[in-house]
């Protein structure tokens, strides 16, 4: 049991430098040096590293709000479209029924 915790030890050290070597974080891999020991760390510095550069958003026009018309005005149910699509079904099912 104390094998498998040192081998899982062993294997999450590994993963986690392929992972960092992959990111190209390679001279992390390479020294184990995240911080360089001859730079004291400012908090500008610090707020400036962690932000991302993104460019600035592009400015968009507005545009002019359009009037939204109503649609015409359709009956909700037609009895005869109803009719037709029930004797299609039906005579599709009598002819399924006969082969």
């Amino acid at each position: 049991m104390f094998e498998i915790g040192i081998f899982s030890v062993i294997v999450l050290a590994i993963s986690y430098w392929a992972v960092l070597w992959v990111m190209g974080r390679r001279e992390d891999v390479l020294h184990g040096e995240f911080v360089k020991k001859g730079e004291p760390p400012t908090q500008a510095k610090a707020d400036e590293a962690g932000r991302p550069n993104f460019p600035a958003r592009p400015v968009q026009a507005r545009l002019p709000e359009r009037t939204v018309e109503a649609a015409p005005a359709q009956p909700a149910f037609r009895q005869e479209r109803l009719d037709s699509l029930l004797n299609t079904i039906k005579q599709d099912l009598n002819q399924l029924v006969q082969k």
